[in-house]
C-alpha cells in the first residue's frame, strides 16, 4: 500500500467523523460510522489482494528471466543455482573439491635436521650440523571419481642432493570385481612402492626420525622414491595387497645402462582387531630379475651394491657397505609382526637377502629390528587397510596452554641390527676368496616425540651406533658413536 492510498483513507475517516449531524442521535451516528468503516475495510482487502498480484508477476518475470539465462525456464518460475566448488583445510591441506566429485589438493613436508655426533672410536669423522632432511611440495588430486593422480617434487635429502622428481603416478581405482569394498588400484608411473610395515608408514607419522637401517636399504633395492613401475593394489578394511613391477630410478647416483627389471609383492593383515586394538601379520617378497647394466662398454657389467646409513642423515657416511658384487639377480624375504593396544605400539620385522653371484658361492645377508612406542597422552596407532600399516599419532586436542591442553607426547626405543657381512673369516685373517666383510652394524635408538597440532611435529633422538667391521687383512676398522638429534616437521 503506498503513501497516497494510506493518506487518502485516513481522510476519509477524518471526514466522516467530523460531519455535523447534530439532528442525528447517538444510534444513528455510531451506526453511519460502522457502515463507512466495513466499506473502507473492502477497500483494504481489495488494494492488498492487488499488490499481491503484481509481487507475484514481478517475481515470475525474473524468475523466467534468470532460468533463460541458466539454459531454461522453471516450471514455477523458481531459479535454481548451480552447485558450487569447495575449498577446505583438512589437516592444514588446501583442498579443492567439485560437485562431480573431483579433487584437487597441495601437499607439502618439511623436515629439519640437527645433529651433534660424539665418536667413541673408530676412523670415521662424522658430521654434526644440520640438514633439510626432506622438502617437499606438490600436488595430487582425484578426476572424475576414479582417476587419481599424484605429482610430488623433493628438495632435502642428506645433504647433497639437488631436486628431484619424488613421486609421480596416474591410477585408475573404480574397478571392483568379485563385489569388493573397495575399488582395486592399478597405478603407473613412479612412486616407491611399499616393500615392508615401515616402508609402508608416511615419512611424517614414523615414530623416529628415520626407518630401521635394514628397512630403509631393503626398500631401495627394488623399490624406493621414484621408482618406475607399473602396479596393482587392494585392500579391505583388515587386509592389504600389492605386486608390483619395477624398473629405475629418477635420479639414481649410479648410471643405468640397461636399465634394472624387478617386483615387490606384499601381504598384510590384522588377524584379530577390536575397537582400539589390532594384530599385525605380513609377509613381502621382492627380487631383481635383471641386473642394470653399469657400463656403457660393449662388455655387459651387472653389479649389485649393499650400503647403508646408521638411521640418520645430517652426515650421509655408510658405515657398512659390501662393496659391488657381481651378480645375476638377487632374491629378498620379509616378515613382519605389530600389535596396537590403545596407546601402546609395538613392531618388528626380520629380512634376508640371497644374492645369486656371478661365478662363487652365494652371498647371503639379513637383519631385523623391534621397536615400541608408549603415547603419554593417551593417542592410539590405528591399523589402515589402505596402507596395510599402523598410523601415526594424532593429537586429540591442539597445543593450547590457556585450555590446558598440550598436544601428543610420545616416547619410543628401537634396536635395530644389519649384517652385510658373507664369509667374512675371522678376525686376525685375510678376507677369504670371495668372502664379504660389508661389516655389522647396530643401532639402539630412544626418542621423544611431540605434536602440538595436526601440522607440527618435534622429535628428539639419543642414537648409539655400534659397527663392527672387519679391514681386508683381518684388523678391526669398526666405529662406535653416540649421537643427539632434533627434528622440527611441518606436513600437510
Amino acid at each position: 500500500m503506498n503513501a497516497t492510498t494510506r493518506t487518502a483513507i485516513l481522510a476519509a475517516l477524518l471526514t466522516g467523523a467530523s460531519t455535523p449531524a447534530l439532528a442525528q442521535t447517538t444510534e444513528e451516528r455510531i451506526a453511519a460510522l460502522e457502515a463507512r468503516i466495513t466499506a473502507l475495510t473492502g477497500e483494504l482487502a481489495e488494494l492488498k489482494a492487488e499488490t499481491t498480484r503484481a509481487a507475484a508477476q514481478k517475481t515470475g518475470q525474473n524468475g523466467g528471466q534468470n532460468g533463460g539465462q541458466n539454459g531454461g525456464q522453471n516450471g514455477g518460475g523458481e531459479t535454481r543455482r548451480a552447485p558450487e566448488a569447495m575449498v577446505s583445510l583438512p589437516n592444514g591441506r588446501p583442498t579443492l573439491t567439485t560437485p562431480d566429485g573431483s579433487k584437487f589438493a597441495i601437499r607439502s613436508m618439511i623436515q629439519f635436521d640437527a645433529a651433534a655426533y660424539d665418536e667413541r672410536a673408530g676412523t670415521t669423522d662424522l658430521n654434526s650440523g644440520t640438514n633439510f632432511r626432506r622438502a617437499r611440495i606438490g600436488l595430487e588430486g582425484t578426476f572424475q571419481k576414479h582417476w587419481n593422480y599424484s605429482l610430488i617434487t623433493e628438495f632435502g635429502g642428506s645433504g647433497t642432493e639437488s631436486p628431484v622428481l619424488n613421486q609421480a603416478f596416474l591410477e585408475y581405482a573404480g574397478w571392483r570385481p568379485a563385489s569388493l569394498k573397495n575399488p582395486i588400484r592399478l597405478r603407473i608411473g613412479g612412486w616407491a612402492p611399499s616393500a615392508g610395515l615401515e616402508d609402508a608408514i608416511s615419512n611424517a607419522e614414523a615414530s623416529f626420525m628415520e626407518r630401521p637401517a635394514v628397512a630403509e636399504m631393503v626398500r631401495n633395492l627394488a623399490g624406493g622414491d621414484a621408482r618406475s613401475g607399473v602396479g596393482v593394489l587392494a585392500n579391505g578394511d583388515r587386509w592389504f595387497g600389492s605386486l608390483v613391477l619395477t624398473g629405475g630410478t629418477v635420479g639414481t647416483s649410479t648410471p643405468e645402462f640397461d636399465e634394472q627389471g624387478g617386483y615387490i609383492a606384499r601381504v598384510a593383515f590384522t588377524p584379530l582387531a577390536g575397537e582400539d586394538w589390532a594384530v599385525h601379520a605380513g609377509a613381502s617378497l621382492q627380487g631383481i630379475f635383471k641386473v642394470a647394466d653399469t657400463g656403457p662398454g660393449a662388455v655387459t657389467v651387472t653389479e649389485l651394491r649393499f650400503r647403508e646409513r646408521p638411521e640418520l642423515r645430517v652426515d650421509g657416511t655408510r658405515l657398512v657397505d659390501t662393496g659391488a658384487i657381481r651378480a645375476k639377480d638377487m632374491t629378498v624375504y620379509g616378515g613382519e609382526l605389530g600389535v596396537s593396544y590403545r596407546n601402546l605400539h609395538v613392531s618388528g620385522e626380520v629380512f634376508r637377502i640371497d644374492v645369486d653371484r656371478i661365478g662363487g658361492f652365494n652371498p647371503r645377508f639379513g637383519g631385523w629390528y623391534v621397536q615400541g612406542a608408549w603415547t603419554l597422552t593417551g593417542e592410539h596407532h590405528e591399523w589402515s587397510g589402505q596402507t596395510g600399516s599402523f598410523r601415526g599419532v594424532k593429537p586429540k586436542a591442539a597445543f593450547s596452554p590457556a585450555d590446558g591442553q598440550w598436544g601428543a607426547l610420545e616416547i619410543a626405543a628401537r634396536y635395530s641390527v644389519l649384517d652385510l657381512n658373507s664369509g667374512e673369516g675371522a678376525r686376525g685373517t685375510a678376507t677369504p676368496i670371495l668372502g664379504i666383510r660389508g661389516g655389522e652394524q647396530s643401532v639402539a635408538t630412544v626418542a621423544l616425540n611431540w605434536h602440538p597440532n595436526a601440522l607440527y611435529r618435534f622429535q628428539l633422538q639419543y642414537l648409539h651406533i655400534d659397527v663392527d667391521r672387519l679391514s681386508p687383512t683381518g684388523v678391526q676398522v669398526g666405529d662406535e658413536a653416540n649421537v643427539v638429534a632434533l627434528r622440527s616437521q611441518v606436513s600437510f
